[in-house]
This record gives C-alpha cells, sequence and structure tokens, in this order.
C-alpha cells in the first residue's frame, strides 16, 4: 500500500512508480464506486504511465497502490 497526501483542492498527492517524483492526481471517489478501482495516469514530471489501484469506501479512499501501467 503506497502512501498519500490529500489536498484541499480535491487532488490526492501520490509518488510515480518511476521518477519517484510527486504528483498530483484527482480519483473518482463517489458512492457509485464503493469497490475496487483502477486507473492509468501520467506522471506529470517524467510522463511515465502508472497505474493507480485503489479501494473506496464512504470515508473515501481506503487502499492505494501504484505500479507499473505499461501493461
Amino acid at each position: 500500500m503506497e502512501d498519500f497526501i490529500k489536498t484541499n483542492d480535491g487532488f490526492i498527492q501520490v509518488t510515480c512508480h518511476f521518477c519517484f517524483e510527486p504528483f498530483e492526481v484527482q480519483l473518482e471517489v463517489s458512492s457509485e464506486n464503493f469497490l475496487k478501482n483502477s486507473e492509468i495516469i501520467d506522471c506529470t514530471i517524467c510522463c511515465n504511465p502508472n497505474k493507480i489501484d485503489y479501494e473506496v469506501d464512504e470515508s473515501g479512499i481506503i487502499t492505494l497502490s501504484i505500479t507499473d501501467g505499461n501493461d
């Protein structure tokens, strides 16, 4: 499980799987998605794809994992 930082503007800060630099992403956390979700988001620093797997409950994101998105 990865660490992430919630920001005040609805984004979270994650660390890139490739360059290890922090960047911000916005993930879907609506009540319709209370299960496991997965998104591929390119790092804003090195442009490599990061696969972000996360789980949501009524309190928000409860687990988050970042892996190589080059599937």
